[in-house]
């Protein structure tokens, strides 16, 4: 989820320029795939990005959804010889599809005014186990008479009602589980929260707030640190988030990410025209990438590699519920 101009698109691009690097490292324990359609799009605003160019600010022309499947190599297939691990049979990757949906603001409207989800695209974001929020830290201001303070009261209203309504599915699947006599666990939903444009948060903001300069990397601190922006800026998301396990849904672990990438600048110039992207030297990993918070998107990709070990099993015994909830009712 992401409001206008909350740079989805420059997130999506970093996102699988950091799979494509991180996913031809020597060590292969990730892999991913992207389906051509999506392969298409991406294909092209990596190039671009390559070319010092930021991306479309929308993807509505070119495609409705952006799907990759991560793959994250088992712990036990990685010790077997190479050439079991190549045996189909061995399924050597756990995988997590990951996907961006184009949703217009009208139908994100009608259905949290309604809550009926008539929009296939809208059926399929309730299935999700993985939310990913970006919030714009351009938009982050102590000024709270300004269109971007009061953008971000409307984007933080919107989200927290996307979010409930997330909750409010996956209990209601869990309930008629339940009343089916089948056995099903507490519903887990795994938010994400991306802080978009980091480079541009304001010292002021910092200051009022009492934070200092710079993302923390230990896992407490990130928390801690990112939390203490979510409390001003989207309060009622930050408040849904923790109000999910009352409402039966466990929504606490939230991890946080950072994203930023560099652009050039002339000395005592302001910048004329579009930004242009900073590119990195070519070294044995690889060159003319875009330079960009690298490794807290690896850390994102990471984030997920214990759900995808999980999901799998989850999938099969989803499909086993509805099969024996089926034949119960028939």
């Amino acid at each position: 989820m992401g409001d206008r101009a909350s740079g989805k698109t420059t997130f999506l691009g970093l996102l699988y320029a950091a799979q494509v690097k991180y996913g031809t490292g020597v060590q292969d324990d990730f892999r991913f795939h992207a389906p051509l359609a999506s392969l298409n799009v991406m294909s092209a605003v990596y190039e671009g990005m390559k070319d010092a160019r930021f991306p479309s600010a929308t993807l509505k022309e070119e495609i409705t959804e952006l799907g990759f499947i991560f793959g994250y190599l088992r712990k036990v297939v990685g010790k077997l010889p190479y050439y079991i691990r190549q045996q189909n049979w061995a399924r050597p990757f756990s995988t997590l599809r990951f996907s961006a949906y184009d949703v217009s603001g009208e139908d994100i409207e009608e259905f949290i005014e309604s809550g009926i989800a008539s929009r296939p695209l809208i059926q399929q974001l309730l299935k999700s186990v993985v939310v990913v929020v970006l919030v714009d830290c351009s938009k982050m201001t102590t000024e709270i008479d300004t269109p971007a303070y009061k953008k971000m009261l409307r984007y933080d209203s919107t989200v927290a009602k996307l979010l409930v309504s997330f909750q409010t599915y996956k209990k209601q699947e869990y309930d008629r589980l339940k009343e089916s006599g089948v056995k099903a666990d507490v519903p887990v939903i795994f938010p994400a929260f991306v802080l978009s444009k980091f480079d541009s948060l304001r010292d002021d903001v910092l200051a009022r707030l009492g934070l200092h300069q710079g993302f923390p990397q230990d896992k407490k601190s990130r928390r801690e640190y990112a939390e203490a922006l979510l409390r001003v800026f989207v309060p009622q998301t930050l408040s849904q988030i923790r109000g999910g396990k009352v409402a039966g849904v466990n929504m606490d672990k939230s991890e946080y990410f950072l994203s930023w990438v560099r652009t050039e600048t002339q000395e005592g110039m302001d910048p004329v025209g579009q930004p242009r992207i900073v590119r990195t030297g070519f070294r044995p990993e690889g060159g003319g990438e875009p330079d960009f918070s690298y490794d807290e998107y690896v850390h994102f990709i990471e984030h997920f590699r214990h759900i995808a070990h999980k999901i799998p099993d989850e999938v099969l015994e989803a499909e086993k519920f509805q099969a024996e909830a089926a034949v119960r009712t028939a």
